[in-house]
């Protein structure tokens, strides 16, 4: 089901945006948008989706996957290298899958892990055993706190996405996880996942492992969740426990080169232990790949930290660069020297230093921060590298290739924080509307008896129906994103469902939409507030683009004549309306018309009706039009348009315009005198 619907999630205008735009200013907290720089490097968007498909099955179907069913209802992760299944494996599958929609593999994956590798009981009760055989006996009894970390967030999103209802009560094992760590104090060992002095994430929650860190649990950004949507009444720690990280991270890393060790102390220092010197730990090596993308994702969903980010992207892509973009190796000392043999971290039996595919892909997710050119040659190195065994046979399916996933994931744009469901449906009669609070408050359906009206093109500014300010000459192009993209609180006005956009920085205006259904008529009444938020006044219309499949009538009360430019499309008048049954050419093209407050669309047997404000023709913004009709080239999409009066606001004031929409069944699928009449006499009676 994802894959079918992975390029109408595409970022809205990114495949018009240049690659070497720079990082965005806000986080998806806030914008619920995401960057692909796949498709802003040139790839095409149905590339992307192939691609990612691809990576997602060479982990979780292909030959060489790494995840397994067991039974009817059980499924693991497996390190295959090393014979076992981890709760990093199994935390990392289930974040994968919530982000994918996947819920039979991702219950799989919960089930095989509170059955087998959660202490049900005794002093680690909640906590999850690191390592078990693919029996499920436990290899180690001690968790690794990442693991939890994963879990957590991945249940929450589940919790988000699914509910709570289907046989599963996701957000009550999240919430267990926590209280469960939370509770600990040291007793017998055990501590929490948070180390209660530094409010930092621990290496293992042990009275030994709790004495230090490794750099690559720190993932602020899932903090951030758990402030929003945990309900354990710790929001303020969590959110606390996210600055924190931040701030762990800037002494973490080295300041010239970008890396980071594999372990160390909460203050970020390197710990004074030979073993630790002699052996390695305290070089960049596997687990620390992980960093520039923990921090990529803090980047991209919160932004909190953005300016110290960007400068972290870059630095360790100029260190990786410059021992060659095809040729770094995956083990540094942090300084960028590299180890000795005895520091070298053996993987699957080998002990060498190799071009990682883990490591480009981790480095390559770190473009999304980045305003410098060789992030391309990173995107790039990733989309081409093949992940196959090395000339020694070496080969990891199971790190390597989740973390390719992930990349891919991130720079396609679909490594996302899973809200709360967004949508909104309206119900009357056989009339349904479907409202994306999450996304601009745009109706992305209207529905006959379960029959859709509305395109459902996945393009880009080609489905659904949105609304701007007019004129365009204010904003250009693209469309102002508080009003247009951005999400919309949302609340309650007596039996009407209203929407409130965020402050426009461009306009100084603020968009509120009521929505509200009429029993009587079977229509819903959508009534648009323009608020003028600024300090100085505005001159401004409202305006409605509705974007319906090519290939029905579109018709209107209008003189021909007043339909301009003349003959740009082939409109005919009959029946006192003007019809048009639009051709296809390769030119996009748009006309304008004075009409009689109303503008109606058949289509494979449906009609919509739109009504509105008539207007004289002064009353439209300089340039516009009461109506107005936009064909897309070729035989993709048409936008139905409508504006109301153009009027001047004051500091505070606001001005109001409704749209009553209307659905019914119609067997004319062309103009004729029956239609017409039963327009006139639905207009009458609005």
């Amino acid at each position: 089901m994802f894959f079918a619907m992975i390029s109408m999630c595409l970022p809205l205008g990114a495949q018009w945006q240049r690659f070497n735009r720079q990082p965005w200013e806000k986080g998806a907290f806030e914008t619920r948008q995401y960057r692909n720089l796949f498709v802003e490097m040139g790839y095409s968007p149905k590339a992307v989706e192939d691609k990612l498909k691809e990576v997602f099955d060479d982990v979780f179907r292909g030959p060489n996957k790494v995840y397994f069913e067991v039974g009817d209802s059980l499924g693991y992760v497996s390190d295959i290298k090393n014979h076992d299944v981890r709760t990093e494996g199994m935390s990392y599958g289930m974040m994968i899958a919530v982000q994918m929609d996947e819920k039979d593999i991702f219950d799989r994956l919960w089930r095989w892990s509170k059955k087998y590798m959660q202490h049900k009981s005794g002093p680690r009760e909640g906590y999850f055993a690191w390592s078990c055989k693919t029996d499920g006996t436990h290899n180690a009894e001690g968790a690794a706190s990442d693991g939890e970390l994963y879990f957590v967030t991945s249940l929450i999103f589940a919790s988000n996405r699914w509910g709570d209802d289907t046989g599963i009560d996701y957000k009550k094992e999240a919430k267990y996880i926590l209280d469960c760590s939370m509770a600990k104090d040291g007793t017998d060992g055990q501590m929490p996942l948070i180390h209660p002095d530094y409010q930092l994430i621990t290496f293992t929650p042990d009275r030994m492992g709790s004495r230090f860190t490794d750099p690559s649990y720190h993932i602020p950004a899932f903090y951030e969740v758990w402030a929003r949507w945990a309900d354990d009444g710790r929001a303020d720690y969590w959110r606390q426990a996210a600055q924190k990280a931040r701030e762990f991270l800037h002494k973490a890393i080295h300041p010239e080169t970008g890396l980071n060790p594999d372990l160390c102390l909460y203050d970020g220092s390197i710990m004074s232990n030979p073993w630790m010197n002699r052996s390695g730990g305290a070089n960049f090596r596997y687990d620390s790949w992980r960093v520039p993308m923990n921090i990529a994702l803090d980047y991209e969903w919160c932004c909190e930290d953005k300016e110290w980010q960007r400068q972290y992207g870059e630095r360790i892509q100029n260190f990786l660069f410059s021992q060659g973009i095809n040729d770094f190796v995956d083990q540094y000392r942090v300084d960028g020297s590299l180890p000795e043999e005895n520091e070298i971290l053996p993987a699957g039996g080998f002990k060498k230093l190799r071009h990682s595919i883990g490591l480009v892909a981790t480095s390559a997710a770190a473009s999304v921060m980045c305003g410098h050119e060789k992030k391309r040659d990173f995107v790039k190195a990733l989309w081409e590298m093949p992940h196959q065994p090395f000339d020694d046979g070496y080969f990891d399916a199971y790190y390597d290739g989740l973390l390719r996933l992930f990349a891919f994931m991130h720079l396609s744009g679909h490594y996302r924080i899973v809200f709360p469901n967004p949508l909104r449906v309206l119900s009357v009669g056989n009339v349904s509307m479907t409202i994306d609070t999450g996304a601009g408050g745009r109706i992305v359906s209207f529905k006959h008896n379960g029959r859709e009206m509305l395109s459902q093109l996945t393009m880009p500014e080609s489905f659904g129906s949105t609304f701007w300010t007019s004129p365009q000459k204010e904003w250009n192009w693209p469309p102002v994103p508080e009003i247009d993209k951005y999400p919309y609180e949302v609340t309650e006005e007596g039996n009407s469902l209203v929407l409130t956009s965020a402050v426009a920085e461009k306009l100084g205006l603020r968009v509120k939409k009521l929505f509200q259904t009429d029993p009587k008529t079977n229509s819903v009444v959508v009534e648009y507030q323009i608020v003028n938020a600024d300090k100085v006044a505005h001159s401004v219309a409202p305006w409605e683009i509705t974007r319906v499949p090519h290939g029905g009538l579109i018709f209107f009360d209008a003189p021909m004549e007043g339909i301009t430019p003349a003959g740009l499309m082939p409109f005919v008048a009959e029946h006192g309306l003007v019809w048009l049954a639009p051709d296809v050419t390769n030119e996009n093209r748009k006309v304008n018309a004075d009409g009689k407050g109303w503008l109606a669309y058949l289509c494979n047997g449906l009609v919509m009706l739109k009504q509105f404000d008539d207007l004289t023709p002064g009353q439209p913004a300089p340039g516009e039009a009461e109506i107005q009709v936009y064909v897309n080239r070729g035989k993709t999409y048409i936008e139905l348009e409508s504006q109301g009066e153009y009027v001047k606001l004051q500091p505070g004031e606001m001005l109001s315009w409704k749209v009553r929409w209307s659905l019914f069944e119609c067997d004319s699928p062309e103009p004729s005198k029956k239609l017409a009449k039963t327009i006139r006499k639905k207009v009458a009676h609005k």
